[in-house]
C-alpha cells in the first residue's frame, strides 16, 4: 500500500510540476497549443480527420491546482482525437483470423507492467475490423479503458484495434503521448470515482475529451517522462524486494 501511495505522490508531483525544475528558456505550453492547433487545421484540410466542434473553455472550478509558469489548461479532446472501438459479431469465425490486426480488450491491459503493448489474446480479420466499429489505431497511440475497469492505459507498439472498453486519445502531437498517459494515469481514479453507471461505470468518449488537463512546455514533458520513468523503475524494485 505504502508503495502504490508514492507512485501516486510521484504522479501528483510530476503533473502539478514539482517533480523537475522549469526552464524559463522552454517555449512556452501556449506556443505548443498554437502548433497543435496548425496541425489539427492541416489534417482536416488534408481530409485526414473531420472537423471537431470547439470545446468549452476551462471553467475555474474545474482548475484543482495552480499551474507554474510557462504551463497551460487545456482539455484533452485539444490535444489528440478520442476514439473509441468495437467487436466484430463473435458468431462469424471469418471476422476474426490466427494472425490479423491485433485486437484488445480491457482484459488485455490487466496486470500489464510494460508501458508498450502490441497484441493482445485475439486478432481481428480486415473483414472483422471492416464490419465493426473498430478503427485501426496508429502505433504510439495512448489507449485508455473506458469501462470494465475505467482507466488501464498503455501506449500501442503497433498498429492495432480495440473492443468498446476503449476512448483511446491519437495525439495531433505524437511527442505528447507519454505526457498524457502519465495525466491520465493520475486522473484514473477521480474519473472512476465520479463515472456514472449502475452494473458497470463507463465513461464517453465525450467526457474523455472534457478532461482537463495542465500541459507544460514540451521539452519540460520529456524531462517529467523521463523522471516518472526513473521512479516507477524504483517502485517496482520495491515491489520486488518486498515479495522475495
Amino acid at each position: 500500500e505504502s508503495i502504490q501511495e508514492l507512485r501516486s505522490t510521484i504522479l501528483q508531483l510530476a503533473v502539478q510540476g514539482k517533480l523537475v525544475p522549469q526552464n524559463p528558456k522552454d517555449p512556452p505550453a501556449n506556443e505548443l497549443l498554437q502548433q497543435i492547433k496548425e496541425e489539427k487545421e492541416r489534417l482536416v484540410k488534408e481530409g485526414k480527420i473531420k472537423k471537431q466542434k470547439s470545446l468549452p473553455p476551462i471553467e475555474p472550478d474545474e482548475v484543482p491546482f495552480e499551474l507554474p509558469e510557462g504551463w497551460e489548461w487545456t482539455r484533452l479532446g485539444e490535444l489528440g482525437q478520442i476514439i473509441g472501438g468495437g467487436t466484430p459479431k463473435t458468431d462469424v469465425p471469418e471476422n476474426f483470423s490466427a494472425n490479423g490486426i491485433p485486437w484488445l480488450t480491457p482484459a488485455d491491459l490487466n496486470g500489464l507492467k510494460n508501458k508498450y503493448i502490441g497484441k493482445g489474446k485475439r486478432d481481428i480479420s480486415n473483414k472483422g475490423l471492416k464490419n465493426s466499429s473498430a478503427k485501426l489505431l496508429p502505433p504510439e497511440t495512448v489507449l485508455f479503458t473506458s469501462r470494465a475497469p475505467i482507466g488501464y492505459l498503455a501506449i500501442a507498439k503497433n498498429e492495432l484495434a480495440t473492443n468498446q472498453g476503449f476512448k483511446s486519445c491519437i495525439p495531433y502531437f505524437i511527442e505528447t503521448n507519454h505526457y498524457i498517459y502519465i495525466y491520465l494515469q493520475y486522473i484514473a481514479p477521480n474519473l472512476n470515482k465520479k463515472a456514472p453507471g449502475t452494473t458497470f461505470k463507463e465513461v464517453s468518449g465525450k467526457i474523455v475529451a472534457m478532461i482537463p488537463i495542465a500541459l507544460p512546455p514540451l521539452a519540460e514533458q520529456h524531462r517529467i517522462v523521463a523522471k516518472v520513468d526513473q521512479l516507477m523503475t524504483l517502485c517496482d524494485d520495491l515491489e520486488h524486494k518486498k515479495k522475495n
